[in-house]
């Protein structure tokens, strides 16, 4: 029973922190420039394809094209480090600073709670970012002749575990300083080493 009574209280924490991203201007800018970036993208790789065949030239690979290097997932994962620290930014920062970390502490909850709740929060937002190119996964399935669905999945996945990867170091610089601004900084320097040591 007092597991359960752990996993309502995290759950109210998600639920307040979920509250709180929609209803801030930075999530929904967040959104927007994610959904323009790919839509350029996928509709720049989509016409060059389209005119290609129209031309009489045999097109091959065309969900490696659309998806793979190149493609909308190989962009959104090269630009996730500089969209991520501006919403895990205030996640603790804002508590500290403002505090309200001591209502929370006030409260019959600890620091395991708090953490994992706001985490669950970057998790299910994380679903939003994902559920963006997966628009253009469902489009291409229906309208591109034997499309690669389970790689194309498999690659979306990868982006969504790389979304909560990069949420869970961001939370961590957030609770290292009471500024926000060097939450930011520190989240994008760490990702941005982190970038380019994976090239």
């Amino acid at each position: 029973m007092n597991k359960v009574k752990k996993f309502i209280m995290i759950g109210h924490i998600a639920k307040t922190e979920l509250q709180t991203l929609f209803y801030s201007p930075i999530a929904w800018l967040v959104l927007v420039i994610i959904a323009i970036h790919t839509g350029m993208t996928f509709t720049d790789n989509f016409g060059s394809i389209v005119e290609s065949q129209a031309s009489g030239y045999s097109n091959t690979g065309i969900s490696l094209r659309l998806f793979g290097p190149q493609g909308l997932l190989f962009m959104l994962q090269n630009n996730l480090y500089l969209y991520i620290p501006l919403l895990t930014m205030g996640l603790i920062s804002r508590e500290l600073s403002s505090g309200s970390i001591k209502l929370l502490y006030s409260a019959p909850v600890n620091n395991a709670q708090i953490v994992l709740g706001k985490y669950l929060a970057m998790m299910i937002f994380g679903l939003t970012i994902i559920s963006i190119p997966l628009i253009y996964i469902i489009f291409c399935n229906f309208t591109v002749e034997h499309f690669e669905l389970g790689a194309v999945l498999a690659g979306l996945t990868g982006i969504y575990l790389l979304i909560c990867t990069y949420s869970a170091i961001g939370l961590f610089m957030s609770s290292i300083s009471s500024y926000q601004i060097i939450a930011v900084i520190c989240t994008v320097t760490t990702l941005g080493v982190l970038q380019v040591a994976g090239t």
